[in-house]
Parts: structure tokens; sequence; C-alpha cells
């Protein structure tokens, strides 16, 4: 009875395995969609090249949908967008990827100002509204720009890769403290010498898949109080904690972690209500779970 259970269980993770690999493109084609604004060479003067900076095209066109019809969608081809500074995705927008092999946003190796581990900086920032003025053209500098927040809809990113290049140890993906239909899909973060994929988080998160950094996600209370969700998410090679959060309302649904010292640490002093269903964790050097304030009657772990 337990080598035929074992069998079934095997049977069962590798069609679970096979569930989390997506083709290179989940969008293959371009869309036909009249009122988006697509990133082109010919409209922003995007390169897609990986060597260009992009920074500017990429903004330019957000800042289009903002000024136009204030919510919608930016369409980016396939290419690889090498980004310098913070683009900021103004609320109720969307910037999704297509072509036969996904789009890369790219920061390249020792950026200047990704460098310091203590001085954190993003390349791509969600936002709570637009200030009212920029400094500069190339690319537009913003300041005092708020954090998404519980009113904060819609705003996305999907089918697009972020690759975090050598010496950059400063460096964050996302920051997305937004509110309810607001999601990242359909990507892959490669952190490497990075400091984490997601900082602060809402909402929810579905085949995203994250390899390196110190950590995939490092988050606390989404802006809603509300859950944060991941669905067939994997986490791969993390230097610390592949989740660390506190107060997160954690939900992950057929997480995969390989090769981390932890799957989730909760931090010291705090708590969380966690659930965790139908996971799989291979090669953890550590404790996979650390639980914070463990004796705490407001932490809530359940793992099925």
């Amino acid at each position: 009875m337990l080598r035929r259970t074992g069998v079934v269980l095997g049977a069962m993770w590798a069609l679970l395995a096979a569930s989390l690999v997506w083709p290179a493109s989940y969008y293959t084609r371009r869309l036909d969609d009249p009122k988006a604004v697509f990133l082109t060479k010919e409209a922003f003067a995007a390169q897609g090249d990986g060597v260009a900076d992009d920074t500017t095209a990429l903004q330019r066109a957000i800042d289009r949908v903002q000024e136009t019809t204030r919510q919608g969608i930016v369409f980016l081809p396939e290419g690889r967008y090498r980004l310098s500074h913070t683009v900021y995705i103004w609320p109720g927008i969307r910037v999704i990827g297509y072509g036969t092999a996904r789009p890369v946003f790219v920061l390249g190796e020792n950026t200047p100002g990704y460098q310091d581990k203590s001085n954190e900086r993003y390349m791509l920032f969600f936002a709570g509204n637009r200030p009212a003025g920029a400094h500069g053209a190339a690319p537009p500098v913003y300041e005092n720009v708020p954090d998404a927040n519980p009113g904060t809809f819609y705003s996305a990113i999907s089918n697009i890769d972020i690759e975090i290049g050598a010496g950059n140890a400063g460096a964050t993906a996302v920051r997305s403290k937004y509110a309810q239909h607001c999601f990242l899909a359909h990507m892959e973060f490669r952190i490497g010498s990075g400091l984490a994929g997601i900082h602060e988080a809402g909402n929810v998160v579905e085949d995203v898949h994250f390899f390196g950094g110190a950590h995939a996600v490092w988050t606390s209370k989404p802006s809603p109080g509300w859950q944060f969700t991941l669905i067939d998410c994997s986490f791969e090679d993390q230097r610390e904690a592949a989740i660390l959060e506190h107060e997160a309302g954690l939900t992950l649904i057929r997480p995969l972690f390989r090769r981390v010292p932890a799957a989730v640490a909760i931090e010291p002093e705090w708590v969380d209500e966690l659930c965790v269903q139908d996971a799989r964790l291979e090669d953890i050097s550590g404790p996979a779970f650390i639980f914070g304030m463990e004796k705490s009657p407001r932490n809530e772990i359940n793992i099925e």
C-alpha cells in the first residue's frame, strides 16, 4: 500500500511540475486593441536590443496611457528592454508582453544607483497616483511618488520577464502594494545578485518563477489588509529565505521550493495567517518554515 501510494504521489507531482512550465510566451501574437499603446520604435524610439537605454521610452508609453485614456494597456513586442532608472506604473495601467519569446526588462551589470543593499532601489514601481510634474525628459524623474494603495485597481504586468545583472546588490525588481484586480502573471524573475524580486506585494501572483536573489518575495500586510496569494509559482536558489514576510495573509497554492535555506520565514516578533496547499520542497538546508512569534495565538498556520 505504501509503495502504491508513493507511485501515485510521484505521478501527481510529475503532472504538477509539468503544469508549472508554460511555453516561452503566453501571448505569442500582437493583440488587436485600438485603444492600447504599443511600445514601438516608431512611436517611442524603443530599441529592445538590450543595449540601448529604453527607460524613457517605456515611461513615456505608460504616461501616454495615463494622459489619454487614464486606464489601459501598454503592449510590448518581443525584445530586451534595458532599464537604468525606476519606471512608474500609474493606477489602472497594465503592461503586457507579446511575441514568440517573452519580452525582458533588463537591469545591466553594475547599473549606477543599484549597488547599495542598504539603499534599496526598484526597477518597476506601482504607484498610487501620478505627481503633477517631472524633472527632465530622459528619463522623466518623478519625486515623492506614493505607493499603490487600497484604491489602486487593475494595475498589472503580464508575460514579461525581469533580469537583474551582476553587481546590483540593492536592486529589487517590483514594488506592488496595490489592491483588487491587480496581478503579476506569466513571468520569470532572474534576480541574480539583486536583493529581491518583489518587495511589498498585494493581491495575486500567478505562474511566476523566481531564480536567485536574497529573497524572491519580501513583504508585509497588503494595503487593503486581505491575503496575498501566489498560485503555481516556484522559488529556486535564493540566498536567504525564499519568502520573508509578516502579516501578509500569505496563501501559497502549489508552490515549488528548491535549494533555499528556508521556504517561508515570518519575521521575528511578527505573526501571520499562513496557508500552504500542495507544496513541494526540495533540498531545503534550514528549517523549511519559520514562524516568528510561534507561540502567539495570532499565528494561524495551515499546511495541507
